[in-house]
C-alpha cells in the first residue's frame, strides 16, 4: 500500500468528509422527528451492485449488466467461467482452465476492460470470498470462477465502472457480483448432458435443490443445494488442424522442434485443448425472521474444483535449471548445484541429450476445496436500517506434480545404470525415483466483518434524501508453496511460484443518494481503507443521473480506485517463468554491437529470470470515469450508450518486462545480475557471463484505456401468443496504452501486451446478441458472439523488433514470406448459438443447445503462449484462448428440470 507523501492532508478530507456526512444524519433525525416517510417507501428496497443503500430502483448512475438464470441456461453453457468468459466488457488479461502454461493452472478468472483480472473483483452475494491460492504469473489475485455453482445463481451483475469508494481494494475495472438464491422452496432436479459432433469433451451435469418454510408466511426458510459438473478432455491430436509442427508448406520450418531447439511434444498425444475438469458443490442456507422487522441468514458452502493440466515434456538436451528458491530464501535465490544449469553425463562422461518422451509429459493435478461461511443480520433500529455480516472464507489447494524430473534421481540412475538412454518404458518405481511426484497444499483465507447503517434523512422534490454509513474488518493470509523438492532445487518447472504473507485491513465508507428533483439524482461516497503496518487509501466517487423525460437518461460518474499490493507481491515470495526476451550483455557486448564486443557470444543472450517480491511497494491508483445516455421511446425498447475512461498509475509490474532498460542499469531498479566468474581466454573480459538475473516489482507503469459500450434490449408482443426480444451488448475500445520505461505502448488491435497472463491479445471489439421468440410453451433462442481481428504485433518489442519476423520467428526462423504474410494478422471470429426450451408441463422442461452451429474453426494464432503446448512457435496448439468455442468445435447440449 502506498506510504502517501500527502497522506496526512488525504486523511484530514476524509475525516472531515466523515465528520459532514455524520453532521447531515444528525440533522436529518431532527427533520425525521417532524415529518416521517410512509411506511410504503420503506418496502422493496435492496442493496444494488455498486452501492451500499438500500434502494426501491436498481437503476444507478453506473452502468450494470445483469445476466439472469434464464439467460444463464439459454447460452447453452453449464458453468459460470464459459458464460462470464463471453460477455463483451471481458478481454485480454481473462483466464481459463486450458492453459497449462499459467501460473495459476485450473484456476479461471474475468478480466473487464482487459485490465487483467487483478482489476476486476469478484463478489458473491455481495460480500469478498477467498482468491485462488496460485496468483496469476505469480502476482494478482482472482476469485476462480470456474469453481462457483452454476444452478443456485439467481443472477449476476456486471458493473462496468471503478467501485473502489464501494468495495475498496482491486475494483478499479469493475465488479461481478455472482448473487445466489435467497430462498427456495420445493424440489428441483436438473440434468445436463454435453458432447461435441466429433464425439468428444463430454459435459455430464446434475444437481439437486431442495428447500422448505416460506420466509413470509411461515417466518422461516431452508434449502439446500447439491451440484455435480464433469467434463471429459478434447485432446490437441484430434484437431489435426491446430496441431501443426511442419509449416513449409507456407515457407516455415518443416519441424518447429528443429527450429525451437525443444525436441519435445512429439505426436502432441496428451496435449488437453479442453482439460479434464469435476466440480462438486454443495451450498445451504437458512434465513429466519426474528422479530417484527429483523430477518437473519446464514450460509454454507463447500465448493469443489478439479482439474488436469498437461504440459510439456522435459527437454534436457541442453542441461536442466537448478535454484534453491522459496519462503526461506525469497530475496536471495542461489545455485542448488555448482552452477545453475546442470548437465547431465553418461557414464562414459559425455552429456546426455536424448529426449526423454517416454517418461511422458509434466501433468499437473489440481484439487481445490472452497468454504464459506456467511452470516447476515438486517432489520430497522430506530430510523436505521442495519446490515451486518460475518464471514469466513477459506479457499485450500492440493496440487500434485508428475514428470518433472530430478537432478538427483535421474543422474543416480543414470550413473548406476537404472535408467538406459532410449528404453521405451520406465517402471512405476523408476519414475518416483527420477521424476518422483511432487506434493504441496496451497491455502488463500478472507475473514471479513461489517457494519452497515442506511437512512432517510429528509424529503426531496425526488424522494428521500439517503445515507449510508458503514465499517468493515477484513483478514486475509495465504501460503502458497511448491513441493519441497523444487524449493531446493532438485525438481524445476518453468512455470513456478510461491508467497507467504497476511493483511489485515480496516474500513469506513459513507454513502449518499439526493434525487433533489424527480429528473436529478446525485450520488456521492467515499471510503477510507487503512493497511495495518502499511498507510491507508481515500477513494471517493460522485454520480449523477438526469432523466428530463421517461424516454431520456443522461448518466455519468467520476471514481477514484485503487489495488493494494497483495502478499504475492510483498511478502516472502518469488516466481519464475523461463528466460528474458533476447538482450545482451551490457558489458561484454557494450551496445549489442558485435563487431566491438569483448565476448561476441554474449550479445543474443536468453537467461533465467528470477522475480522476487519488494516490501517497499506502493498501491495502484485508478481515476476513472463514465457518460452515458439511456433512451426508451417505448415500454418495449431500450438502449443505453455508456463512454469509459480508466487511468491506472504505479502499476506494479514485474522489472523483468522492461528488457534491456534494466539489464543496462540494474542497481536503478533493484535487479542483481549473476555472474560466472571471468573467463581467462578472452581477453579484457573483468566479468564473467551473466548466468541468471533476480529482481523486484516495481511501480513502474501507467495505464490509459477508454472505449464504449451499447447495450440494446427490445421486446414484442406478435399476437397470438408470439412474443420477441432481442439483447445487444457491444464493446468498442478506443484506447488502450500503456507507459513504462519512458516509452508509450499502444495496444488496440495487437496482441500487446503479451507478456501478460497467457498473451490473448487486445481486440478492439467484442459483441453479444441475441434474439428469442417464445409461443407458450416453447422458447427459441439465437446467440452470436463477435471478437474482432488483431496483428500478432506488440509495440513493446520497440520500433526495430515490432515486426511480423520477429514475432513468428520461431516458426518462420527465415523471415515472414509472401505466401505466409497472412498469419501475421488473427482474423475475427464469430460464432452461432441456438437453444430451444420447451415447458412440456409444470413440472418438467425440457431443453437443448448446439454452441458454434455452424462449426467455425477457431483462427490460427501463431504468437500467443496461452494454449496448450505454449503455443503454435513451440509445437503446441495454434489458436488463441479466446475463440476457444471454435477449437472445441460444434457442441450439443440436452437437458431436462424436474420441479415435484
Amino acid at each position: 500500500m502506498q506510504r502517501w507523501k500527502n497522506k496526512k492532508t488525504r486523511a484530514v478530507h476524509a475525516a472531515c468528509l466523515m465528520t459532514c456526512l455524520m453532521a447531515c444524519a444528525s440533522f436529518g433525525a431532527l427533520a425525521q422527528q417532524q415529518q416521517q416517510p410512509a411506511d410504503t417507501e420503506q418496502l422493496g428496497r435492496v442493496v444494488v451492485t455498486g452501492s451500499n443503500l438500500r434502494r426501491i430502483s436498481g437503476e444507478t448512475p453506473s452502468p450494470v449488466q445483469v445476466i439472469g438464470a434464464a439467460e444463464m441456461k439459454a447460452s447453452g453453457y453449464t458453468s459460470v467461467a464459459e458464460v462470464l468468459h463471453g460477455i463483451s466488457a471481458n478481454n485480454m488479461g481473462s483466464l481459463s482452465q486450458g492453459n497449462a502454461s499459467a501460473f495459476a493452472a485450473g484456476g479461471s478468472g474475468v478480466s473487464l476492460r482487459g485490465l487483467t483480472v487483478g482489476a476486476t473483483l469478484v463478489l458473491i452475494d455481495g460480500h469478498r470470498m477467498a482468491s485462488y491460492p496460485m496468483p496469476d504469473d505469480g502476482e494478482r489475485d482472482f476469485v476462480d470462477i470456474a469453481s462457483i455453482p452454476f444452478d443456485a445463481i439467481e443472477r449476476i451483475e456486471v458493473l462496468k465502472d471503478g467501485a473502489s469508494a464501494v468495495y475498496g481494494s482491486d475494483a478499479m475495472a469493475g465488479v461481478v457480483n455472482v448473487i445466489l438464491k435467497k430462498q427456495f422452496k420445493g424440489l428441483t432436479l436438473n440434468g445436463d448432458y454435453g458432447v461435441s459432433s466429433r464425439g468428444d469433451g463430454q459435459t455430464s451435469h446434475a444437481s439437486i435443490t431442495a428447500g422448505t418454510g416460506d420466509l413470509d408466511a411461515n417466518g422461516w426458510n431452508a434449502y439446500a443445494s447439491l451440484e455435480f459438473r464433469r467434463q471429459s478432455p478434447v485432446l490437441l491430436k484430434d484437431r489435426s488442424y491446430l496441431a501443426i509442427t511442419d509449416w513449409s508448406k507456407w515457407g516455415g520450418t518443416p519441424n518447429i522442434f528443429d527450429s525451437n531447439g525443444t525436441p519435445n511434444l512429439a505426436g502432441n498425444d496428451f496435449l488437453q485443448l479442453s482439460p479434464r475438469t469435476e466440480n462438486i458443490n454443495f451450498m445451504s442456507r437458512l434465513s429466519a425472521k426474528l422479530g417484527e422487522s429483523w430477518t437473519g441468514n446464514i450460509q454454507a458452502s463447500v465448493l469443489q474444483s478439479k482439474a488436469t493440466q498437461v504440459g510439456v515434456f522435459n527437454d534436457i538436451s541442453g542441461g536442466q535449471q537448478s535454484f534453491i528458491f522459496g519462503p526461506a530464501n525469497a530475496q536471495s535465490p542461489t545455485s542448488a548445484y555448482a552452477d545453475s544449469l546442470y548437465v547431465f553425463k553418461n557414464t562414459d562422461g559425455s552429456d546426455f541429450t536424448d529426449p526423454l518422451n517416454q517418461l511422458g509429459p509434466q501433468t499437473q493435478h489440481s484439487q481445490t476445496r472452497s468454504y464459506r461461511l456467511v452470516a447476515e443480520l438486517s432489520g430497522e433500529l430506530g430510523v436505521w436500517s442495519i446490515d451486518a455480516s460475518v464471514g469466513l472464507t477459506r479457499t485450500q489447494l492440493h496440487l500434485s506434480s508428475q514428470n518433472f524430473l530430478s537432478i538427483a534421481g535421474f543422474q543416480g540412475a543414470l550413473d548406476d545404470g537404472s535408467f538406459v538412454p532410449g528404453q521405451q518404458t520406465i517402471s512405476e518405481a523408476l519414475r518416483q525415483r527420477i521424476a518422483p511426484t511432487g506434493r504441496s497444499n496451497a491455502t488463500n483465507s478472507l475473514n471479513f466483518i461489517s457494519l452497515r447503517g442506511t437512512r432517510d434523512l429528509m424529503k426531496l422534490d425526488g424522494g428521500p434524501l439517503s445515507l449510508g454509513l458503514g465499517a468493515e474488518y477484513l483478514q486475509r493470509k495465504l501460503n502458497d508453496t511448491f513441493p519441497a523438492n523444487f524449493a531446493a532445487g532438485d525438481q524445476y518447472s518453468p512455470i513456478y511460484s510461491f508467497a507467504v504473507g497476511s493483511q489485515k485491513v480496516s474500513a469506513a465508507y459513507a454513502e449518499l443518494a439526493a434525487p433533489f428533483t424527480k429528473q436529478l439524482e446525485v450520488d456521492a461516497a467515499a471510503r477510507v481503507d487503512h493497511y495495518a503496518g502499511y498507510g491507508s487509501s481515500v477513494t471517493p466517487k460522485l454520480g449523477a443521473k438526469y432523466t428530463p423525460t421517461k424516454q431520456f437518461t443522461l448518466r455519468g460518474t467520476y471514481s477514484q480506485g485503487f489495488r493494494a499490493p497483495n502478499p504475492a507481491e510483498t511478502g516472502k515470495a518469488g516466481s519464475t517463468s523461463g528466460v528474458l526476451n533476447p538482450v545482451y550483455d551490457p558489458i561484454l557486448c557494450a551496445n549489442g554491437n558485435n563487431a566491438t564486443a569483448i565476448d561476441p557470444n554474449q550479445c543474443v543472450l536468453y537467461f533465467p529470470q528470477l522475480q522476487v517480491s519488494n516490501p517497499k511497494l506502493k498501491s495502484e491508483h485508478s481515476k476513472s470515469w463514465t457518460l452515458g445516455v439511456i433512451v426508451e421511446p417505448t415500454d418495449w425498447f431500450n438502449v443505453s450508450v455508456d463512454y469509459y475512461d480508466i487511468t491506472i498509475k504505479d502499476q506494479i509490474i514485474a522489472v523483468g518486462l522492461l528488457g534491456q532498460t534494466q539489464i543496462n542499469n540494474p542497481a536503478a531498479y533493484g535487479a542483481v545480475l549473476y555472474r560466472a566468474d571471468p573467463d581467462p581466454s578472452i581477453p579484457g573480459a573483468t566479468v564473467g557471463p551473466i548466468v541468471y538475473e533476480t529482481y523486484p516489482f516495481l511501480n513502474a507503469s501507467r495505464t490509459h484505456t477508454r472505449g464504449v459500450d451499447i447495450d440494446l434490449r427490445t421486446h414484442f408482443d406478435l399476437g397470438d401468443g408470439n412474443k420477441l426480444k432481442t439483447g445487444l451488448s457491444i464493446t468498442h475500445m478506443l484506447a488502450y496504452d500503456m507507459v513504462f520505461g519512458g516509452t508509450t505502448y499502444r495496444f488496440p488491435g495487437t496482441h500487446g501486451p503479451s507478456f501478460i497472463s497467457g498473451d490473448t491479445g487486445t481486440p478492439r471489439d467484442r459483441a453479444q446478441a441475441s434474439l428469442t421468440w417464445s409461443h407458450g410453451p416453447l422458447e427459441l433462442t439465437g446467440t452470436l458472439n463477435y471478437i474482432s481481428g488483431m496483428s500478432v504485433l506488440d509495440a513493446t518489442a520497440g520500433a526495430d523488433n515490432n515486426v511480423c519476423d520477429y514475432w513468428l520467428s520461431g516458426t518462420f526462423p527465415a523471415g515472414v514470406t509472401a505466401q505466409s504474410q497472412r498469419f501475421c494478422r488473427v482474423p475475427s471470429f464469430t460464432t452461432v448459438g441456438l437453444s430451444a426450451r420447451y415447458e412440456l408441463s409444470k413440472q418438467l422442461t425440457l431443453r437443448g443447445a448446439v454452441s458454434n452451429l455452424f462449426d467455425r474453426k477457431a483462427p490460427y494464432d501463431l504468437q500467443t503462449f496461452g494454449t496448450p503446448g505454449n503455443g503454435a512457435q513451440s509445437g503446441g496448439a495454434a489458436y488463441n484462448p479466446m475463440h476457444q468455442d471454435g477449437a472445441i468445435g460444434r457442441y450439443f447440449t440436452v437437458g431436462a428440470t424436474y420441479t415435484f
